[in-house]
């Protein structure tokens, strides 16, 4: 079947709630054939079919779509940030390289000592993570500051108000993930299994 979905994805959901596909098929009021075809991707399912399965995981219907459509890999160039829409009080634009996936976002900076990154018009409703990858720097978010080097990393919320002054000439990259993917989010904390031993 060629479709932009893949509900493979199901068995994985299933396995972390020590599911079977006959208890999912109980959960959601279906047959087991039906949970079957569609996480077997035989068959595209209905709304309400998939609403039924969702639910049945205890996931939103869009939160499972999400999961199941299918992401070819995808390559982007970072480019300069001067042609994105930026506020008047942000600075340090020009050292940012940017690439785009969706909403999430990929940015490597580039600055000399004393530089300051404070770019809150390329935020949306995200995660924010930092990884340095030379020199120092200091993070300002609200009004605590980070003091950061080679090799450490940073996650915090990417609304709240906050810059990066750079200590010592360097390179960091910054990771903006969206907050609405509260699947993903919850397979992340998820457990993973350990690898069989060799």
């Amino acid at each position: 079947m060629n479709s932009v979905y893949d509900f493979r994805v199901m068995r994985v959901l299933r396995r972390q709630l020590n599911l079977t596909l006959h208890e999912v098929a109980r959960r959601g009021g279906l047959t087991y054939p039906t949970v079957e075809a569609v996480e077997t991707n035989k068959t595209q399912p209905s709304l309400k079919t998939l609403d039924a399965i969702a639910g049945a995981l205890g996931l939103s219907a869009s939160d499972l779509v999400r999961l199941a459509e299918r992401r070819l890999v995808q390559r982007r160039k970072a480019e300069p940030t001067r042609d994105l829409v930026s506020r008047k009080k942000d600075t340090g634009v020009e050292n940012c390289r940017i690439a785009q996936f969706d909403k999430g976002k990929v940015i490597r900076v580039t600055a000399t000592a004393g530089e300051i990154v404070h770019v809150m018009g390329l935020h949306e409703n995200v995660h924010e993570f930092c990884y340095v990858l030379s020199g120092q720097i200091d993070l300002r978010v609200e009004d605590k500051t980070y003091h950061l080097g080679p090799d450490e990393t940073i996650l915090f919320d990417g609304l709240l108000d906050h810059s990066y002054i750079q200590r010592e000439a360097g390179e960091y990259i910054t990771v903006h993930i969206p907050k609405d993917i509260r699947a993903i989010e919850r397979l992340l904390d998820a457990q993973v299994e350990p690898a069989a031993a060799e």
